[in-house]
């Protein structure tokens, strides 16, 4: 099979870096309370329904995913391995984060959210060996 992609720096000890800062972004996304006032100044994702915020939940936690495989390849996990580590480590996060929600005014956890999290890392780490599969 030929490459689709080619993915730079896979074995580098700083790929864990990009899942890492990935996360800081959702906790501080899931840190913003929610007033019920939809105002781009208190949230930017205030203005949207609370369908799609729990929409977007799956492209969110598929990128989270997606982020890991490269993350752990430094740590000489079989690829097979890292799969199940990259989805494990994706839904212990969504886990995590839906529990701080429930410490943030106006802001609840869900176990939906969670089953939508876990969509998502389904769908970034097929996406991940889609495109990649070649290199295993």
């Amino acid at each position: 099979m030929q490459k689709l992609f080619k993915l730079p720096l896979v074995n580098s000890r700083y790929c864990i870096i990009l899942p890492l800062l990935y996360m800081v972004g959702i906790f501080c996304l899931s840190s913003l309370p929610d007033h019920g006032i939809a105002t781009p100044k208190l949230s930017p994702l205030a203005w949207l329904s609370p369908n799609v915020q729990n929409f977007l939940h799956i492209p969110l936690y598929a990128g989270l995913a997606f982020l890991w495989m490269p993350g752990l390849g430094h740590w000489a996990i079989k690829h097979k391995q890292g799969y199940l580590w990259a989805f494990l480590l994706t839904l212990a996060y969504g886990l995590l984060d839906e529990w701080h929600q429930t410490f943030v005014p106006g802001r609840t956890g869900s176990f939906t959210d969670v089953a939508s999290d876990m969509v998502g890392a389904i769908i970034g780490l097929w996406v991940y060996k889609t495109w990649f599969s070649a290199q295993e």
